[in-house]
């Protein structure tokens, strides 16, 4: 069964965002998961493809199941609510196709991690 990683972002107008979000699949595809035959993304809001337009991709292509991973650091409305509404939409337009939700980014460490690197990116290029 072709199983596909899919990366649900919120999607913006500015086009430096959807640069960044390019940036990061490209290295989600490099980290090669072999959990995942196929790997897609998609967006909620202003940004191409749509989440519904990145998921029929995806099962163009062959996934039969799905794990969506939003990147989202809090769990607000559009996790509580808005995501899980368009997956039941998504569920009964793909009924052959089994969909997982997996967990937000939220709070890890690994982010941490990252903002003390900036920081100190910050401190030396002001010496």
């Amino acid at each position: 069964m072709e199983k596909g990683l899919f990366v649900l972002a919120h999607g913006s107008k500015a086009k430096e965002a959807d640069e960044t979000l390019m940036e990061i699949m490209e290295m989600v595809k490099a980290r090669d998961p072999k959990e995942f035959s196929l790997v897609g993304f998609g967006s909620l809001q202003f940004s191409t493809p749509s989440f519904e337009e990145g998921i029929q991709d995806l099962i163009e292509r062959g996934a039969k199941e799905i794990v969506i991973v939003p990147m989202f650091l809090f769990k607000g409305n559009h996790i509580q609510m808005d995501i899980p509404e368009e997956l039941e939409a998504l569920e009964k337009k793909y009924p052959d196709v089994t969909f997982i939700i997996g967990k937000h980014i939220g709070a890890d460490k690994r982010i941490a991690e990252i903002i003390e690197e900036r920081g100190k990116e910050a401190l030396s290029a002001t010496l």
